[in-house]
């Protein structure tokens, strides 16, 4: 490397060198600001919380009492096949303990 690139590296680390404490300065000034009290962060909270559920789009009655008598049909449906499986289990459980005299 020739003197001239020597002394250009040295001066662009130099300032390199001088930007950094501005940035730290900036991130010390962001720090100190006070943020919002408990009770102003609370009701923004449910401000956008209020602006947010009215984007939901809610459901009928009607589907609602739809959906919730397609769940109930399926919980009886699974509720009766696990009786049966279980019945099924039981009685092969019995059948091979007395097989085998354990009764």
């Amino acid at each position: 490397m020739s003197e001239k690139e020597k002394m250009n590296q040295d001066a662009a680390q130099e300032k390199a060198k001088e930007t950094k404490p501005a940035k730290a300065d900036k991130a010390k000034e962001k720090a100190k600001e006070k943020k919002p009290g408990f009770f102003k962060r609370l009701g923004r909270f449910f401000r956008e919380l209020k602006a947010e559920l009215k984007k939901v789009a809610w459901p009928t009655r009607a589907d609602t009492l739809k959906k919730t008598g397609i769940v109930i049909v399926c919980v009886i449906v699974v509720g009766i096949i696990v009786w049966i499986f279980d019945g099924i289990a039981s009685s092969v459980i019995d059948a091979l303990l007395s097989l085998f005299g354990r009764s």
